[in-house]
């Protein structure tokens, strides 16, 4: 629980990673969870034979909502997490999972990354669970020939993109810093729900080609994924979801992590926790902004009823609150 006043501000971090930007801009490119606007810059970036290859595993690399395909932990979210800060040894990352195709198992992945495997557990206790389907024949081959092309193309992305992306990457983190200079934002969020971040710092890993696609993804308690402030991602975009997703890594173990979910149900209790964390981020925000998740998925107006009838009962504590709003929605929607 929150010990109040001997807290430690836990400073909002953000960073610009080579890595991360790679990772992601390399799926941009090809259209995996994202796009890129500027079709004229980005040409030919990959081989046309890379990119119809990347193409055609698209359905095996492309996350969002909370689901994952098969290949995104190995060739986003793990990578990412290890080479958020420093970049060295990316290509001997590459190499191993590579190696996970001769030896017919994953074997190479965890015994060089284990330490970082079981950090990312701690955050998504599902985290690379399903082995057996990474060990398929099929599914090896194609980890192999991925491995190939990613490795390939690092070299490229920082000599012809990473300098126009540090900029902006760079005027994003001084607008992130004169944010939060005056403002102890996970302190109120622990302040309000009673509940630490399980992190000593927050960690925004900043990334341009993030506008048109799944916005922010978390890593662990205190690491984040987010877009740049572009014309597509403005201020007011910073002002209120930082602190949104701050207070999603913070109510996460008090929350969707209690509910016994299965993929087939999962949608309702994502969508509920979402909501509850708008629902506080308001209070939060006393600039009174008002924003949207995305009212055809999130259904942003009848997890608002929902929540404020609830709070106005008052009578439970967050976790209980989140459950009372997901039996509401099922029966409203029974």
């Amino acid at each position: 629980m929150h010990n109040g006043s001997y807290n430690v501000i836990k400073n909002i971090v953000p960073i610009a990673s080579p890595v991360v930007n790679y990772l992601t801009y390399i799926q941009a490119y090809c259209g995996i969870n994202w796009q890129i606007e500027d079709k004229v810059s980005t040409h030919g970036f990959l081989p046309d034979e890379d990119r119809s290859y990347l193409k055609a595993c698209s359905a095996d690399l492309s996350f969002g909502d909370g689901s994952l395909a098969s290949l995104a932990e190995v060739f986003y979210f793990l990578p990412a997490y290890i080479f958020r800060e420093n970049s060295e040894g990316l290509t001997e990352y590459f190499t191993r999972l590579a190696q996970c195709h001769d030896v017919k198992n994953m074997t190479p992945l965890f015994d060089g990354y284990s330490h970082h495997i079981s950090r990312l557990r701690e955050f998504n206790p599902h985290f690379l669970s399903n082995i057996a389907c990474l060990e398929q024949e099929e599914v090896l081959l194609k980890i192999k020939l991925l491995c190939t092309i990613y490795k390939a193309n690092y070299h490229r992305y920082i000599q012809t993109n990473w300098d126009t992306d540090k900029a902006i990457i760079e005027r994003t983190c001084d607008y992130i810093n004169e944010l939060f200079a005056m403002n102890d934002i996970v302190g109120k969020w622990e302040d309000l729900t009673g509940f630490d971040l399980l992190a000593d710092q927050y960690q925004l890993i900043i990334v341009p080609s993030l506008q048109f696609g799944p916005r922010a993804n978390s890593l662990h308690y205190g690491v984040n994924i987010f877009p740049a402030l572009t014309e597509y991602c403005t201020r007011e975009f910073f002002d209120h979801f930082i602190s949104h997703e701050i207070g999603t890594h913070i109510l996460k173990p008090h929350t969707i992590d209690k509910v016994q979910i299965s993929e087939e149900n999962f949608r309702i209790p994502y969508i509920a926790f979402e909501n509850l964390a708008k629902h506080l981020n308001l209070k939060i925000l006393s600039k009174g902004y008002r924003y949207e998740l995305w009212e055809d998925y999130y259904e942003d107006s009848v997890f608002e009823n929902i929540y404020n009838k609830l709070d106005s009962a008052s009578t439970e504590d967050i976790s209980s609150m989140y459950c009372n709003a997901i039996d509401q929605y099922k029966r409203l929607k029974s």
